[in-house]
């Protein structure tokens, strides 16, 4: 099945707010200060020190979490058998397994992750996961036809980033696609926490989008208005 360069851009993890139901993506990079790297107030208020890296190497994990999603998706089974349910929960498990749901919520509320307390944290953070992954499921099912090139990577400590290709088919022709994956040391291995499709910033666009949101009608309102959409019906 011939791929859009959009369903491309989800499979790729930048899942647009549009599909979300949340916002349109921002057209430009609205920056709002970033919050920390680790909470300051963790561990009982303690300083908390620098990660040391993961071992291994980040685009070698990319690689296998890859191979293993395609593996899964080339199965191409029935929507609506109960095998499409298990491909599903297997699919959840590995995005789940490199895509660092708890950072991305983070990093997307920037400034405001602070002003929350840690119920809101973990009610945002389940809300976005959920979102993401039904978006991601309703995306690339029976759209297996792509194919992600890795070609390097650059590693500063505890932070990484990979540089890959993805070629696809849109409308016939060949349409290939610049990725940049974003990666952090965390609990002992690599995750990613941001993704670029030809310099567009997943994680830029849901902090910009999120951002406006919440300065005009505060966080419960952004919170109301993702959950509202995960109770709407599947088409």
């Amino acid at each position: 099945m011939p791929m859009s360069r959009s369903s491309a851009r989800i499979l790729t993890l930048t899942l647009s707010l549009t599909a979300m139901g949340v916002a349109a993506p921002a057209r430009a990079k609205e920056l709002t200060k970033e919050a920390p790297t680790r909470d300051p107030k963790a561990d009982g208020g303690k300083p908390v020190a620098a990660a040391s890296p993961p071992p291994g190497s980040p685009m070698a994990d990319l690689k296998k979490s890859n191979a293993q999603l395609e593996k899964v998706l080339h199965k191409n089974v029935p929507n609506w058998t109960p095998e499409a349910e298990l491909e599903r929960a297997e699919v959840r498990k590995l995005v789940g397994g490199f895509l660092d749901y708890a950072e991305l919520a983070r990093r997307s509320l920037a400034r405001h992750w602070d002003t929350l307390t840690a119920k809101q944290h973990e009610e945002f953070t389940e809300t976005l996961r959920q979102l993401v992954e039904r978006s991601y499921l309703r995306q690339v099912h029976g759209s297996a036809n792509y194919n992600i090139k890795f070609e390097k990577e650059e590693k500063a400590g505890n932070e990484a980033t990979v540089d890959a290709t993805l070629h696809t088919l849109s409308r016939g022709k060949k349409v290939d696609i610049a990725l940049e994956y974003k990666m952090l040391g965390k609990e002992g291995k690599w995750v990613v926490y941001d993704v670029l499709t030809d310099e567009q910033s997943m994680l830029e666009n849901y902090r910009a989008e999120f951002n406006k949101i919440i300065a005009k009608d505060g966080f419960d309102a952004l919170l109301k208005r993702m959950k509202k959409k995960l109770e709407e019906k599947e088409e």
